[in-house]
C-alpha cells in the first residue's frame, strides 16, 4: 500500500482524506524545510516544443513545476487583480505568479499551518502573503477576490461540492476559476457537474495527462536524485511515488489514462 500512497489517499472515506493530508504535508513541510524544494507539483512540458520561459537565475531546476503554473495562470490576465491562490503548500506558485505575472495582490491559502510558516520564511514580495485556511470554509469575503488559482491540491478535499461553492462565493461577478488536477477517469463527469452546480460557466477544458508525463520523465533524474539525498529509510519508495517519478504508479496511470489531468478556465 505504501508505494501506492497516491491511490490509496484517493480513495479513502472524505473525513479520513482531510485528515491524512492534512498530515502528510504538516510533517513534509515540518521535517524537510529545505528552500530547494518550492513546488509539490508534478510539472508541464509541451508535446511539441519545449516552453521559453525566461526565468531568473536559480530557479531552472524548477522549469517544469513553474511552467505548469504559467500555463495555468497565464489564461488570463492578471495584472492588477486581486489574486488567490488556494492549496498553496510550499509557496513557490504565488511567489511566481507574483513575481511574473504581476496580480495587484497575491495571497495563498494552505490547510497545513507547517507549509504556511515555510512559505511565509522563504518567499518574501510585496503584496504576496500567506495565511492559513479551509479550502472547504475560505476565510475570504464575498465577492473578494478577482481570480482564483488552484494547482494540484483539490484531489486532496473531503468535498469538492463545498470546495466549488466557496469559491463562486469569494470570487467577484465574472471573476475567474483557474483550475488544474487530476482525477479517475470515471470522475470526470462528476466533476463536471460540480461546476455546472456551482454556477460556473466553463470557457475552456483541456486535457493536459500527455504533457505532465512528458514533465515527470523530462525531470525524473533530477527528481530521483534530490528525493534520494533528501530522504532517509521507509519513506524513500512511498515519497518517490507521491513525487511521481518515472515508473511510479501515478506515473503509469496518468500514462495508461486510468488517471486524467485536466486544466479548466471558468468564469462566474
Amino acid at each position: 500500500m505504501l508505494t501506492n500512497i497516491f491511490a490509496f489517499f484517493l480513495k479513502i472515506s472524505p473525513r479520513l482524506k482531510r485528515t491524512v493530508w492534512k498530515k502528510l504535508y504538516q510533517y513534509l513541510a515540518k521535517k524537510y524545510p529545505t528552500a530547494e524544494w518550492p513546488y509539490m507539483n508534478y510539472g508541464y512540458e509541451s508535446c511539441d516544443q519545449p516552453m521559453a520561459i525566461p526565468l531568473k537565475e536559480g530557479e531552472e531546476n524548477d522549469r517544469y513545476m513553474i511552467q505548469l503554473y504559467h500555463h495555468v495562470a497565464t489564461a488570463v490576465d492578471l495584472r492588477d487583480k486581486d489574486v488567490v491562490e488556494i492549496g498553496s503548500g510550499r509557496g513557490g506558485g504565488s511567489s511566481y505568479i507574483k513575481r511574473y505575472l504581476t496580480p495587484k495582490t497575491m495571497i495563498g491559502i494552505d490547510y497545513s499551518k507547517n507549509a504556511i510558516k515555510f512559505s511565509n520564511n522563504h518567499h518574501s514580495e510585496e503584496g504576496l502573503s500567506f495565511m492559513h485556511g479551509d479550502a472547504e470554509n475560505l476565510p475570504l469575503s464575498n465577492e473578494s477576490v478577482d481570480v482564483i488559482v488552484n494547482v494540484e491540491s483539490s484531489h486532496c478535499y473531503g468535498s469538492m461540492k463545498k470546495f466549488v461553492e466557496q469559491v463562486h462565493r469569494v470570487l467577484r461577478p465574472s471573476g475567474y476559476f483557474l483550475f488544474a488536477d487530476l482525477r479517475p477517469s470515471e470522475e470526470i463527469e462528476q466533476l463536471d457537474k460540480t461546476f455546472n452546480d456551482a454556477g460556473f460557466e466553463v470557457l475552456k477544458k483541456e486535457l493536459i495527462s500527455k504533457e505532465v508525463v512528458h514533465a515527470m520523465e523530462a525531470f525524473h533524474e533530477y527528481k530521483l536524485a534530490f528525493f534520494q539525498n533528501m530522504v532517509k529509510g521507509w519513506l524513500k519508495k512511498p515519497l518517490n511515488d507521491f513525487a511521481g517519478v518515472k515508473g511510479s504508479n501515478i506515473h503509469k496511470e496518468l500514462s495508461n489514462g486510468k488517471m486524467v489531468y485536466y486544466h479548466y478556465v471558468l468564469r462566474k
